[in-house]
């Protein structure tokens, strides 16, 4: 048994190594942490093994104080990699989170205490039966589904291994309950390293937390090579460095990134050297029952529409961002904020975690609440779908008309809410509204007939809102033809839209 010390006070060190040499064969490893309870999310604890492998990878926040490294998922706390436990000397960091302690710590400093054993223990919170970076591999193509339909999911998730307060079973509960078909946690700089079996298709993701911003990366399958100093370098200059360094190895790697809440209150994007020619994907909502959320999504539709006007593709998603328990609310919120509120549907020919990937990158995305949305476009005889472009040859007369089908449905779950919608559509960021004719008991249609009026450039989508419960839905754009912006950073583009 081997106790390690780190003091944590504000202005100094926010990384601290120390080594405990293992001289012996042992079957398990447990590690015991002792940290005030009022400090646990300021710190993340990170051990790799003598042979430089990440075994344990998590923020202490309200997990488990006792974390065990063992054999197999089931026997490995979550946040860990399941294996052998190699001979030799193993890096055991405690590192604060710099953005917590600037805002939580003051001038009060505390000790975090690290006591390693191979002292048998029960494992409380399992990475659980998918092993995806232990003995097994995540499998990108398990098929979930064969239909062809409209998928419910969400982008925006949090368990105990970063700051959320549910484990990963009971989210998987949660998510069942709101009729999700896909699940991606995106924990605040750390990785899952497997799941529990369900029901809902689960695909790796990470939120990547800084200073300068949060952004979130899906279908990760391994970890970002610069995570480590991201936590490290947090606050200082280089940061900006290292943020573009993991948007560029998540676009060489095909995995999706998409900017989270980028105008939220104290955790807005400011990151303003981004290229937008890189930018493809946008968190325009971010849970809806938190005070400071209601201005910022809305910004959110705004900007992303002057990005649409300046010739810019990039796609809506919407995120729970959920961190409470099921019967928690925000300080003056009248409801919960749950999983799947808002949910982002996803059309699939069929349900895997590749299929998911690449329907988002191109765009077939709704974001809801309180409703269900069915949306698609007929042009010339050929269906087509929110995201997609539409092809016009040099034959095509331009008064030729472009019908497109919604359908809407009320969600069972509304707390007794008489939601009525009302359905826009918006075209080159002019807003009209359209008649909704109510089919049956909840549900509510409309064949909407507009044209294209330009050969150079021109977007179409949808918005639905209710008078007494704002935001229902949002379908990212259809459009055509191509427009060529003189604006080059995420930067110029805010000091312009707000110039407006």
């Amino acid at each position: 048994m081997e106790t390690l010390i780190y003091h944590i006070e504000n202005g100094g060190s926010t990384w601290q190594e120390k080594t405990v040499d293992v001289s012996s064969p042992i079957k398990i490893m447990n590690i015991k942490i002792n940290i005030p309870k009022e400090y646990a999310l300021l710190c993340y604890i990170i051990v790799k093994d003598s042979n430089g492998k990440f075994r344990m990878f998590r923020e202490i926040g309200y997990g488990p104080r006792t974390l065990i490294i063992g054999n197999d998922g089931m026997h490995t706390t979550a946040g860990g990699t399941a294996g052998d436990i190699p001979i030799g000397r193993w890096k055991f960091i405690i590192c604060a989170f710099r953005e917590y302690v600037m805002q939580r710590l003051g001038k009060n400093s505390f000790n975090v205490k690290v006591t390693i054993s191979d002292d048998i223990s029960s494992v409380k919170e399992p990475v659980g039966e998918q092993d995806w970076v232990g003995n097994k591999e995540f499998d990108i193509d398990k098929n979930y589904s064969d239909e062809s339909r409209w998928y419910k999911g969400d982008f925006h998730t949090h368990t105990r291994l970063s700051d959320g307060k549910e484990t990963t079973r009971s989210a998987m509960k949660k998510a069942e309950q709101m009729g999700m078909d896909f699940y991606i946690p995106t924990e605040h700089n750390v990785l899952h390293t497997g799941w529990p079996e369900a029901k809902v298709m689960v695909v790796p993701g990470v939120e990547i937390t800084t200073s300068l911003g949060h952004f979130n990366i899906f279908g990760c399958l391994g970890m970002p090579g610069r995570l480590t100093h991201i936590l490290k370098h947090d606050g200082e200059d280089r940061i900006s460095q290292e943020v573009e360094y993991t948007i560029r190895e998540a676009d060489e790697k095909e995995w999706l990134w998409s900017i989270n809440h980028p105008f939220l209150h104290i955790w807005k994007w400011t990151y303003f050297d981004l290229k937008l020619k890189n930018l493809r994907l946008m968190e325009i909502i971010n849970d809806p029952t938190y005070e400071y959320a209601k201005k910022a999504n809305e910004d959110a539709i705004s900007f992303i529409d002057f990005l649409w006007q300046q010739g810019f593709r990039v796609f809506g998603l919407g995120g729970s961002d959920s961190h409470n328990l099921i019967d928690e609310r925000y300080e003056g919120a009248d409801e919960p904020s749950v999983p799947g509120d808002p949910a982002t549907l996803v059309y699939m020919d069929g349900m895997t975690p590749s299929k998911l990937l690449k329907a988002v990158s191109k765009g077939h995305v709704i974001v809801a609440r309180y409703i269900t949305m069915e949306v698609y476009f007929l042009f010339e005889n050929k269906k087509y779908l929110p995201g997609d472009r539409i092809e016009i040859t040099g034959d095509s007369e331009f008064e030729n008309d472009i019908v497109a089908s919604v359908t809407i449905k009320i969600n069972e779950e509304t707390y007794g809410k008489n939601i009525i919608p009302e359905l826009y559509l918006i075209e080159n960021g002019v807003k009209r509204e359209v008649v909704l004719e109510k089919r049956a008991e909840r549900t509510y249609m409309a064949d909407v007939v507009t044209n294209w009026h330009t050969i150079d450039w021109e977007w179409k989508r949808f918005e639905v809102l209710s008078k007494d419960y704002g935001f229902l839905g949002y379908v990212n754009p259809i459009f055509h033809g191509r427009k060529k912006s003189k604006l080059k950073t995420f930067g110029e583009a805010v000091q312009l839209w707000r110039g407006q």
